[in-house]
């Protein structure tokens, strides 16, 4: 070998054995598994096959770094503030929402929340990258994030939990989920961990001070409000809670401001404003946009149909309601505690609504009601004095558990409301309000539905007492004159069927109508089915007198 040949040989030899230097700050500490910078910054290498692993750490990653990053409802999702006005909603300026995070978000909080790096082979080493969006997409895919914090909903003023926890500190409550977005609100204290009836006698005084400038038709009006200020503050954490329905015979009574009244103490700005339309098909799906949206308060304002709808049912009653979100083919189970608000001139609310709604009846007895002067601005009031008002809410219903929850003679469970009914109805009626309830019993007797019912029994049951009819036999009794009803019975009748069928009396429409409301008891007559008759077989139906 010559010279030069035994140089290079040992050049390559001294090479092979020189290690490669590693810049200042770079090199890397490993701790159970899991890698680290000097500074303590989580470094996840991108190497074939790892897959798996490089998920846990990006999970990990993200719930050391990412404070607005929480798993809600089998979705990832943030807390951000919305556009003033998206989906035919309208939020005030700030309003917050849930934001959720799809694969491209989801590469830039996993990008910044770790040092990421891929090996490089043309300098024989490792270098930073971005996050891989594949890497992204599969942490998505898995549906489960335990490392992350569950979110249940967020607040933005101090509640209590059912058992009379107060949740006033800013950030994460991890045995409710809720997450206090809030700010220091001025005028707050804490009110007592267990205030006495004086403590809360003192409470309710405040908040109905509040608004004793409003033309209530009744005590149990004011009563409604109030319970609508305190449910607006709990409805994170209650299961179920009725629709406050706030209606006036004319425009400009007020009915807006309290809908706004229970917005600004819940949150700090008015409410976010969903409006319904003529579609009910498309009422549901803005309806259920906020719901995703996890908006506190939805005020449905200026109502000017029949308000119905299965949704708006199961949002009142049901922890959950099973919703698609739009651009997306699985179905997912959303929170439905956002206090909803309904306002309208004369509101009509029908069908299986009216028991899920707390009625706010106002009447100025004037034909401007607009014109009238009021010694303060009501709204403006509220903002300045926030903080004292939601200590008076919340020391109600905690004085009343510091009490034992004790029993009211005369006042029933509301079924499907239990909750509520403990929290914020009972309270005030050991107060001494009256029952907030005494003023949605109007409801019953203004449903169509009920009238027509109430009308068609009562004019069948004088016609033909129990005996069986069909329903063609009716419409029949009903329609030919010279039958075997007299005059006025046989227009009674026909004045009934024409309500239940929609003006078109016929025995398709009826038997449907007798179907739907069979075995139920109204006026002490119920609708029962009686057999059939002939070889076809149609169903025969009779008046009984439950009475």
């Amino acid at each position: 070998m010559s010279d030069l040949e035994d140089r290079g040989a040992a050049a390559l030899d001294k090479l092979a054995e020189k290690k490669p230097r590693r810049k200042k700050g770079l090199h890397l500490v490993k701790s159970g598994g899991e890698t680290f910078n000097p500074v303590g910054g989580r470094v996840i290498r991108h190497d074939p096959g790892r897959l798996p692993d490089v998920l846990d750490q990006t999970g990990l990653a993200l719930a050391e770094k990412c404070d607005n990053l929480f798993s809600y409802t089998g979705r990832l999702v943030r807390i951000y503030a919305a556009p003033e006005t998206a989906g035919g909603v309208h939020r005030a300026r700030g309003a917050l929402v849930l934001h959720p995070v799809d694969g491209s978000h989801l590469t830039e909080l996993a990008t910044a929340a770790a040092i990421h790096e891929r090996y490089d082979a043309r300098s024989e080493g490792y270098k930073p990258c971005d996050c891989p969006r594949r890497v992204a997409d599969a942490y998505l895919a898995r549906g489960n994030w335990p490392e992350l914090r569950p979110l249940s909903g967020f607040i933005e003023a101090p509640t209590i939990t059912l058992d009379g926890r107060l949740i006033h500190e800013p950030g994460h409550d991890s045995e409710t989920g809720l997450y206090q977005a809030s700010a220091a609100i001025p005028g707050w204290s804490p009110p007592p961990a267990k205030p006495t009836r004086a403590h809360a006698q003192a409470a309710l005084d405040v908040l109905l001070d509040l608004v004793h400038e409003f033309p209530f038709v009744a005590d149990e009006d004011k009563a409604a409000v109030v319970a609508g200020i305190i449910t607006g503050l709990l409805r994170r954490v209650l299961p179920a809670a009725p629709l406050m329905a706030v209606t006036a015979p004319t425009p400009g009574t007020g009915k807006t401001l309290i809908a706004e009244t229970f917005a600004i103490i819940a949150t700090g700005r008015r409410a976010s404003v969903l409006s319904l339309g003529h579609d009910d098909a498309e009422a549901e799906k803005r309806l259920a946009g906020v719901l995703l949206a996890g908006d506190p308060v939805i005020a449905l304002d200026n109502i000017e149909r029949p308000l119905k709808g299965d949704l708006l049912c199961q949002v009142s009653t049901q922890q959950f309601v099973r919703l698609r979100p739009l651009g997306a083919s699985g179905m997912l189970s959303i929170p439905t505690h956002a206090l909803m608000v309904a306002t309208g001139n004369n509101l009509s609310i029908v069908g299986d609504l009216k028991r899920r709604v707390v009625m706010i009846r106002m009447d100025s007895g004037k034909e401007r009601p607009e014109q009238r002067t009021f010694t303060r601005d009501h709204l403006q009031d509220v903002f300045a004095r926030r903080g004292e008002l939601i200590r008076a809410a919340l020391t109600i219903p905690l004085a009343y558990l510091a009490a034992g929850v004790p029993a009211i003679e005369g006042i029933h469970p509301l079924g499907g409301f239990e909750q509520w009914d403990r929290m914020v109805r009972r309270p005030l009626v050991w107060l001494g309000l009256p029952d907030l309830l005494k003023a949605s019993e109007s409801l019953r007797e203004q449903d169509p539905d009920m009238e027509g019912m109430r009308l068609l029994l009562g004019a069948w049951h004088d016609a033909f007492q129990n005996k069986p009819k069909t329903a063609a036999e009716l419409v029949a009794a009903g329609m030919i004159a010279g039958g075997e009803l007299d005059t006025i019975m046989r227009e009674a009748l026909y004045d009934a069927l024409q309500l239940v069928c929609s003006e078109k009396p016929n025995p398709r429409r009826l038997g449907y109508w007798l179907r739907r409301h069979q075995d139920r008891i109204v006026d002490g007559m119920q609708v029962k089915q009686s057999g059939s008759a002939g070889h076809a077989k149609v169903a025969r139906w009779t008046v009984l007198n439950c009475g």
